[in-house]
This record gives C-alpha cells, sequence and structure tokens, in this order.
C-alpha cells in the first residue's frame, strides 16, 4: 500500500509582505488616533494657524490661473513669499477635482500626513538595519510616545501631562500639517541618500534630489530638519565612504533647489532667514556661532567614540540625529539658547532621533535574552500600546469635537468687517485675522506667517499696535498713526472676556471714545478709522512722503507728515480699482510735481505707466509704493505686477535642475562593479 503522500509544508509569508503588513499596521494605528480628521469640517481649534493655510488653499481654487500676487496679507505681497505652495496647492487640487470645500480636503491631506510619518521612518529604519522587529518598535514608539514631554516642562504644561500625543496637538492645536508632511519626507530623503552614497546605487542620486526636492517646497521648518538629519548622516558615515562620493551627493541639494526654484526665487530663500529670526529675536552673533561650534564638536567627538565602539551605523546616525536636534530644542528650552530661528519648532524631529536611538541597544539584546523574558516584555508592549493607544484616540477626540462655525467669533467677527468695511483693509486681531480669509475676501493689514512679513517697519507696527509698550497714554494715538499709515480702515479689539483665542491687546479699551465703534458683540469690537476716503492711492507732496524708517513704534516723526497729507483737502483724492488679481489703475487730477502714494507693499516686479509710458516707482522707507508721474490734470496710473523677467530666470534654473536629474537617472541602473 502506497504511504499518502507527505502535506506540503506551510507557506510562509514573504519578507516582501511581511514588511508591507508591519507598515500597514504602523499607518493605522496612526489613522485610527486621527480619525475624525479623515472627515473633519471645521473642530474647536480656532486658535490653531491650519485656518491660514486653508485660506491659501481657498485663494488659489478661486484664483487658480492668476495667484502671481497676493494682496490679503502684509498689504499685499507676492504669491511666493506667502508660504512654499507644496501643501496647499495639493489641498486646492484635491478640493477642485472631489468638489469639496478647502476644508475638508486640508483635514484630510493633514490626517494622511500624520498616519504616513511613522511608517515612512519604519521604512528607513528597516533599511538601514534589515530588522523589521526594530523598525517596528522604533515607528510604534514614535507612534504612541512623546518623550519631549518628559525632558521639557513647559511642553507638559502646555499640553496637559507627559502620556498625551504631542505630534498629534502639534498637527491640530498648532496647525503644523506642512511640517509633519515633511516629516514624511524626510526619511525617504535619508534613504536614498544613504543608497547613493554608502551602497553606490546611481539612481538613488535622483530619487533623493526629486524627494528633497518635494520636502523644500513644503515646509521650511522640516526642511531645517532635515538638513539636521543630512549632517547627522554625513558624521556618522564620514570615515566610511569614499570621497568622492560625497562630492557627488554635494549635487543633490543643488538639483533638488534647482527643480522647484521657479516656486522658491533665489530672493525669497535668502529672505528666509532673517524673517524668521526677526521672528523670535534670534541674533547671529559670537554666542550664536561659539554654540554651533560647540555643536559641531560635540557631534564629531561623539561620532568618533562610536566608531571605535564599532557601533552600528543606524545607531550612529539617529543618535547624531538626537545630539543635532536635541540640542537645538533643549539648547532653547534649558538654556534659553536660540542655535536657529524657532527652534522650539524642531520637537518632531527630536523625537524621531531619540526614540531611533533608544529602540536600537533593545533590538541588540533582544535575541540574547530568555524566550520567557521576551514573552513577557512582548506582552507587557502590547498591553501597554494598547492602552496608550485608546488614551491618544480619545485626547485627539476631545481636541478634534466639531463645532459650528458661524456661531464662532472668528467667523462673526470676518463677517461683520466684510459689511462694516466691504472691499477695505483691516487689522484684524489673534486668531480672527488667522481664520479671516477663509471666511471673506477682506484685505489685511497683518496675515501669516511669520517668513511672509515684507519688511521690519511692519513688525514694529503690529507690535505696537498690539502691545503699546512704553507708549503710556498717548497709546491710542501711536496705534491710529501706525493704522492710517499702512492702510487700515477698521481695527477689531478682543478683550479679556472675548472667545478669541490670543486677546493679544495689551490695552483692549485703548480706542473707547477715541474711534468710532461700528460692530459690537460681547467683549469684542469694530473700530473705524477716520480718514478722508477708503482709498489705498493718495496723492502727496514729495516732502511728504515716509524717508526714514522709524526705529521703533514710537518713533513716529517720519510718519506725522505723510499720515497728515492722508487727510489733507487741498490736495486732489486718488480713486484706486482692480483690474484682476495682479493689476489695478489709479485715477487723480494732478498738479505738476506731485507723486501717488500707495498703500500696496513694494515688490520688483511692480511697474506703472501712465499713457502707455512707464512711471517711475520706488518704496519709501516703510516699504510702500510711490509713483512719480511726469505729469498734471486728470491722469490715470496702470500699475502691473509682472513677474515674468524672475519667472524666466527661474525657468533656466529649472531646466538646469532637470538636465542634472536626467544625468543622474542615465548614469543610474546597475551598482557599480567593485
Amino acid at each position: 500500500m502506497t504511504p499518502p503522500p507527505n502535506p506540503p509544508p506551510a507557506a510562509r509569508a514573504s519578507p516582501a509582505l511581511a514588511t508591507v503588513a508591519a507598515m500597514a499596521l504602523v499607518f493605522a494605528v496612526n489613522a485610527a488616533v486621527c480619525w475624525r480628521l479623515w472627515f473633519a469640517d471645521f473642530y474647536n481649534q480656532m486658535g490653531s494657524v491650519e485656518g491660514s493655510f486653508i485660506a491659501i488653499a481657498r485663494y488659489l481654487m478661486l484664483h487658480p490661473a492668476d495667484h502671481r500676487w497676493f494682496p490679503m496679507w502684509f498689504c499685499g505681497i507676492p504669491f511666493t513669499r506667502v508660504y512654499q505652495p507644496g501643501f496647499h496647492v495639493t489641498v486646492a487640487a484635491l478640493a477642485t477635482a472631489l468638489h469639496w470645500t478647502p476644508q475638508r480636503a486640508y483635514h484630510l491631506m493633514a490626517a494622511l500626513a500624520y498616519s504616513a510619518g511613522p511608517p515612512a521612518l519604519f521604512w528607513l529604519c528597516y533599511r538601514l538595519t534589515r530588522s523589521r522587529g526594530y523598525a517596528l518598535v522604533t515607528a510604534l514608539a514614535y507612534s504612541l510616545a512623546s518623550p519631549s514631554l518628559l525632558l521639557v516642562s513647559d511642553l507638559r504644561r502646555d499640553i496637559g501631562g507627559f502620556t498625551l500625543p504631542r505630534r498629534f496637538f502639534l498637527l491640530v492645536g498648532y496647525g503644523d500639517a506642512p511640517h509633519l508632511a515633511g516629516l514624511v519626507l524626510l526619511p525617504l530623503v535619508v534613504w536614498t541618500l544613504h543608497e547613493a552614497v554608502a551602497n553606490g546605487r546611481r539612481r538613488f542620486y535622483a530619487s533623493s534630489a526629486v524627494l528633497m526636492a518635494m520636502l523644500m517646497v513644503v515646509n521650511w521648518t522640516a526642511t531645517v530638519g532635515l538638513a539636521f538629519a543630512v549632517i547627522a548622516y554625513f558624521f556618522a558615515q564620514a570615515g566610511a565612504v569614499r570621497p568622492w562620493r560625497w562630492l557627488a551627493a554635494a549635487g543633490i541639494p543643488v538639483t533638488a533647489y534647482l527643480l522647484i526654484c521657479r516656486w522658491i526665487p533665489p530672493d525669497v530663500l535668502l529672505s528666509i532667514p532673517g524673517n524668521a529670526a526677526n521672528s523670535d529675536g534670534t541674533r547671529y552673533d559670537a554666542a550664536h556661532w561659539t554654540q554651533l561650534a560647540a555643536l559641531a564638536a560635540l557631534v564629531a567627538v561623539a561620532n568618533l567614540f562610536m566608531e571605535r565602539a564599532r557601533a552600528h551605523l543606524a545607531f550612529r546616525f539617529f543618535a547624531s540625529f538626537f545630539l543635532c536636534s536635541g540640542f537645538v530644542v533643549l539648547g532653547r528650552y534649558w538654556a534659553g539658547w536660540s542655535l536657529t530661528p524657532q527652534a522650539h519648532r524642531f520637537q518632531p524631529e527630536m523625537e524621531m532621533a531619540l526614540l531611533g536611538a533608544l529602540a536600537f541597544p533593545l533590538w541588540r539584546a533582544w535575541g540574547r535574552w530568555p524566550r520567557g523574558l521576551r514573552a513577557g516584555l512582548l506582552a507587557a508592549g502590547i498591553l501597554l500600546g494598547g492602552c496608550q493607544l485608546v488614551n491618544y484616540c480619545r485626547f485627539a477626540a476631545l481636541l478634534t469635537a466639531p463645532v459650528q462655525v458661524e456661531d464662532t467669533i472668528e467667523y462673526r467677527m470676518a463677517k461683520a468687517f466684510e459689511r462694516t468695511v466691504p472691499g477695505g483693509r483691516v487689522f484684524a486681531p489673534g486668531s480672527v485675522a488667522i481664520w479671516m480669509n477663509l471666511f471673506t475676501g477682506t484685505p489685511q493689514m497683518v496675515g501669516c506667517c511669520d517668513q511672509s512679513v515684507p519688511h521690519l517697519e511692519q513688525r514694529i507696527a503690529f507690535y505696537t499696535i498690539y502691545s503699546g509698550a512704553n507708549a503710556g497714554s498717548r497709546d491710542e494715538r501711536y496705534s491710529e498713526l501706525w493704522l492710517k499709515a499702512y492702510g487700515a480702515s477698521a481695527i477689531g479689539v478682543s478683550g479679556p472676556g472675548s472667545r478669541e483665542t490670543y486677546k493679544p491687546f495689551a490695552n483692549p479699551a485703548k480706542f473707547e471714545g477715541h474711534l468710532p465703534v461700528v460692530w459690537r458683540e460681547g467683549d469684542n469690537a469694530i473700530y473705524a478709522v477716520p480718514g478722508r476716503s477708503g482709498s489705498l492711492a493718495h496723492v502727496i507732496r514729495p516732502a511728504e512722503e515716509v524717508r526714514r524708517a522709524p526705529a521703533h513704534g514710537l518713533d513716529i516723526s517720519p510718519l506725522l507728515a505723510y499720515v497728515a497729507a492722508l487727510d489733507d483737502a487741498s490736495l486732489p483724492e486718488a480713486r484706486l480699482r482692480w483690474i484682476d488679481e495682479h493689476r489695478f489703475q489709479v485715477d487723480a487730477a494732478l498738479e505738476p510735481g506731485q507723486r501717488v502714494s500707495v498703500q500696496m507693499t513694494y515688490a520688483p516686479g511692480w511697474r506703472a505707466a501712465s499713457g502707455g509710458r512707464p512711471v517711475p516707482l520706488h518704496a519709501d522707507a516703510l516699504g510702500l509704493m510711490v509713483a512719480a508721474p511726469d505729469s498734471s490734470g486728470p491722469t490715470r496710473l496702470e500699475f502691473t505686477y509682472d513677474d515674468a523677467a524672475e519667472l524666466r530666470f527661474a525657468g533656466l534654473g529649472q531646466l538646469v535642475g532637470v538636465l542634472l536629474l536626467l544625468a543622474c537617472v542615465m548614469a543610474g541602473g546597475q551598482r557599480p562593479k567593485r
């Protein structure tokens, strides 16, 4: 009798399938935490800066073919200066394609950014170590733990405990979705850099450049975080990689920038460090450079010791990455240092690096421990992770409780501005300014974000109006002068009893009895700023132009003659009419020698003409436009913002970037023979 054949061996899951399953698990854990975001409209975080980001997407949806100039914020700015466009363009395209509201599309993208970050970290860890266990532990720890809350008491107080989801709080409480979207790409850039530099796989030079370009066009904070990671990788691999490969790798960021220079021109790139430094008082002085030198020495010495100890590349990288990001973040909170502008914002990078480093010894020791101990630790980890997941989900649900947006003060004051000052520029307070342009098309004297403020004088104006510092009894007078100088027709004020989040005015009652109230609700009010007309164009005499920049908010002498001219009835009125989003006309009956001041931010792309002839145009000391037409009598000035020359130059750079990218692709393919 023939014996029955042996049953076939049980099929084992392929390594690729196991890797995909592990990444899917990590994604699912994060998707569960942010489950409400996938379908959210508005929720109870009106203090979040996400309102401004959604407003940018709304503007793109309304003006898909004409958004070179952005008149909504800071007296108007070039669109390239508003914010890196990658995230907002994606939101606008998604909303347009699916016929969604911009807020719905934004929240879906925010949920995707939150959920995809830890799987990207998993992939980096796996590719560096070939261990799914290590990668899974690191990614789940990044998903369900926030070590920065243990290290910094200010952060614990901000969120309310050390077991809460800091990364999710940054996403919805602060509106940091573009930053987290950039952190999805950061591990992938490091992975492709590793494949190119360490493993000699040439096609990955092109992949790294494309991913780096995508990150740069999404968020500056993540871009600086990537710089920390690249520096850490260099120190971790400095002695193990041939020098020519580092030289080739130096072309990756150059190619990446050239690919996106059309959307982030060189002048914008060069303005970011100074603007960001002005936002929080960072100073590039001797102490700053000494601290940076100390950081470089610390990372170099640490890597020397790790190399002698034959530490694994993954540990050297994550430890170096933590030293870079931790030195910045913890130096800010523990010692008050400002190694980079807005140093406190690199918490997610620090946590990513710290958890990657801490999980490594566990992975190394895991195989040497008895099976019973491993089973107990695994069960405890699953139980603790499950409890933490429930904790995170409950807290996230509290943070994203739906609200009826029409009942919020942000919506109600925005609509009140629209009714009381139709078409006029306004100064809105705090969170009202953040959400204003999602609800209305009302242009603002302020706006978002710190990197976008065109001139220091505008920062001085904002600070003076909000704080009234050292103004004493003349607080209202100084504020009114600044408001008039920058063309604000009304100002909104939120008092201590307001539902507005920030309540930024040190003296919210200062306008009472001085400016007429045009709207009031509870402890919120809108005051009209008196003016001869609501126009942003004014005829002035040459001597009345602002020629000296005020040194501080109380240095108002440069403003006096100019503001007086705005109300001078002996001067002809000027009427301004927009033709489209980047062109407007000004009509005035001029006398010889008179000039036309337009309370719009001057940028090099602006041109003025009258009767087809160019008219000289320049910026005054406040950064606003002044035209000097050589004409008298009824005159029509035509103003056009034309960035074609800049775009042609950027287009040439982009072409060079594409050619470099193609060269990388053509040189790729097989690994070079050793």
